[in-house]
């Protein structure tokens, strides 16, 4: 393709809509174990399958981790907030049993005890 036609092409492309995903921030509980990566946000039953970046998705899964031994029984709960958005795919394998996908982007908090809070 030659440069004079790829800065339409390019301009095309961002009037079509093409879009950003929505970023927002989330609140709650995520769960981690064998083929398990839950949240659930404040208040509500509904579990959405989290992924992320790889640096702080290690930080939350290893926090998960480590209160699972200290409590000596598997997927603790660990309290987070982070900036996200709602992925728009067809889950894959386990995610298929959650309610939804979601992408961390920004890991904003966490902690291994509960916050008054948030229920």
């Amino acid at each position: 393709m030659k440069l004079s036609n790829t800065i339409p092409f390019i301009a095309l492309l961002l009037m079509s809509g093409c879009s950003v995903p929505n970023k927002q921030q989330y609140e709650g509980y995520f769960t981690y174990g064998s083929e398990l990566s839950d949240f659930r946000s404040c208040g509500t039953n509904e579990f959405f399958w989290l992924n992320g970046e790889h640096k702080q998705m290690e930080v939350i899964e290893q926090a998960a981790i480590e209160k699972a031994i200290k409590v000596g029984e598997p997927y603790q709960e660990i309290y987070v907030l982070f900036s996200g958005f709602a992925e728009n795919r067809k889950p894959v394998g386990f995610e298929e049993e959650t309610n939804g996908l979601i992408y961390m982007t920004k890991l904003i908090k966490s902690s291994s005890q509960p916050t008054e809070s948030c229920k």
